[in-house]
């Protein structure tokens, strides 16, 4: 294998954790301090060399217009990081949403808002509940630390698995012995949804409805400031 510089572990590292990225995640994740043209000559390199995999490009817009690239780790990549599966076919909006609210997680941090102390995709909360984002931070105005699991909902899972989910938490709750649990946000992308998970969360018993929170996507980091 072609020998690869720091960064470009840190680009095939980050992918490997979200499954998928678009060009633009990665350009402001890992080359804000680079010119436009760089992250272009990293990934078309890394494409080539078959250490990413193009999947498509991200839909944009109500009418779903061509956006940014949405890369994948490639064969080499895969073999590189130890990641088995097959290569994905179609841009998993899934990921990248969840890749969004990282990304806005690490804007407030850059704006002096909070620091992101610990995070992961896909964390397992036993006994039967896996994450979308766990995110442990640190608000140094305030002098208080907080963690979340913050779920990335698109609209298209029904109530029904929605609240299994929350039970889900709510049975790791009960086999924690740890004083403090995180709060569960779900992120939506409308106000329909909105409405829809705030009728789901207000018909929960109390304790339930303590630990579970809905925001729209651009409201969340308000709402993280003041919880």
């Amino acid at each position: 294998m072609v020998e690869l510089a720091q960064r470009d572990y840190e680009v095939l590292k980050l992918t490997r954790d979200f499954s998928q990225l678009a060009s633009t995640h990665i350009t402001e994740l890992l080359f804000s301090d680079r010119s436009h043209s760089v992250p272009d000559r990293v990934l078309g390199r890394l494409v080539k060399l078959s250490y990413l995999s193009r999947v498509g490009r991200r839909a944009t817009g109500d009418k779903g217009g061509a956006g940014a690239y949405v890369y994948q780790l490639g064969r080499a990549g895969r073999l590189l990081l130890g990641v088995d599966g097959r290569l994905s076919r179609a841009v998993n909006n899934h990921s990248l949403m969840v890749a969004d609210i990282y990304l806005e997680l690490r804007r407030a941090e850059d704006q002096g808002l909070l620091v992101v102390r610990d995070w992961a995709v896909e964390q397992l909360v036993p006994p039967r509940v896996r994450a979308d984002l766990f995110v442990s931070v640190e608000y140094p105005a305030q002098r208080r630390r907080s963690g979340y699991y913050l779920e990335a909902d698109l609209g298209t899972e029904p109530l029904r698995v929605i609240r299994e989910k929350i039970d889900g938490y709510w049975q790791a709750v009960e086999l924690s012995d740890a004083e403090y649990f995180p709060y569960v946000i779900f992120v939506v992308k409308d106000r329909v949804r909105l409405l829809e998970l705030t009728r789901l969360i207000s018909g929960l018993d109390e304790e339930r409805r303590e630990m579970t929170k809905v925001r729209l996507f651009p409201d969340l980091i308000p709402h993280l400031l003041r919880i």
